[in-house]
């Protein structure tokens, strides 16, 4: 019998030692298992799906599931993905290793199960440690210590939830990169987030052009609000700074002046070229 706690956080490898008490795995009809409820992951490539129940079709599957005993069937813990394979390879048995656990447990396991295959994106797994938190009542720092990791990489993660539907969608479907997400979380509200994440999108800026870009509007932002109103210049300014995406400064002296644009990189300059080319003169 799996002892609860007693392993928790050392890995897959601990947590099954007294699955069975053979310390082995069984077969059963593959009808007989069902989804888990506390599976982390909600994301399946139907792609790599296909190309894993086409190896399990010539060699099987070679690791067993993780399951746990609900009803007359087994619950799944950990191997969703083999077993979702498995049925489009057309199996009428699968391997499966029966261990008792509790909901705490089992969803721990899954979510060690998912980092260690590095088969999560980054929502999944930040939604993965909010649940533990809320349905356990967990800190922050003990929810680090059950999965493995740093508790600022924790921390990190559950930021992203705060981000805006349309940026998490992106992130989830790979439009954006995890840096892209945690640079815009230094603006202050959903509007700018979005701003930003059409440029990105649109210009396919890179995670450092990203981070100038949200420096910028932060700094711009800041510096608008140690002062008492807005002239038209600081708001001209602005405007230009999300037109070209960074640094941009307007001098004027008695009706003359000039702007000065900013960049980085050769790359940078070749994007901003464009940007230039893209005006259409009247």
């Amino acid at each position: 019998m799996l002892t609860k706690r007693k392993a928790l956080g050392k890995g897959l490898g601990a947590l099954i030692k007294g699955a069975d008490k053979k310390g082995g795995y069984t077969h059963c009809p593959i009808e007989h298992v069902i989804p888990g409820r506390l599976q982390p992951r909600r994301n399946f490539d139907e792609a790599k799906l296909k190309e894993l129940a086409d190896s399990i079709k010539e060699k099987g599957i070679i690791e067993p599931l993780l399951v746990r005993r609900k009803d007359d069937r087994y619950e799944l813990i950990a191997g969703e993905r083999r077993w979702r394979a498995g049925k489009l390879a057309g199996l009428r048995e699968v391997p499966v290793i029966i261990i008792d656990a509790s909901d705490e447990d089992s969803l721990e396991l899954a979510i060690i199960e998912n980092i260690q295959r590095e088969d999560l994106n980054a929502l999944e797994e930040a939604e993965a440690y909010r649940e533990l938190m809320g349905r356990f009542s967990l800190s922050q720092e003990e929810v680090a210590k059950r999965v493995g990791k740093e508790r600022a990489t924790v921390s990190n993660y559950l930021r992203l939830l705060k981000l805006p539907l349309d940026v998490r969608e992106a992130l989830v479907k790979g439009s954006i990169a995890m840096g892209h997400a945690r640079a815009l979380l230094a603006l202050d509200n959903h509007a700018k987030q979005r701003n930003i994440l059409r440029k990105i999108v649109t210009r396919s800026l890179s995670v450092r052009e990203t981070e100038r870009m949200v420096k910028g509007y932060a700094s711009e932002t800041g510096r608008m609000r140690r002062t008492s109103g807005t002239s038209p210049l600081s708001s001209l300014e602005t405007e230009l700074k999300g037109l070209f995406g960074t640094k941009v400064s307007v001098k004027d002296k008695n009706g003359k002046g000039k702007i000065e644009v900013e960049f980085y990189s050769r790359d940078e300059l070749d994007r901003l070229l464009e940007i230039f080319r893209s005006i259409n003169y009247r």
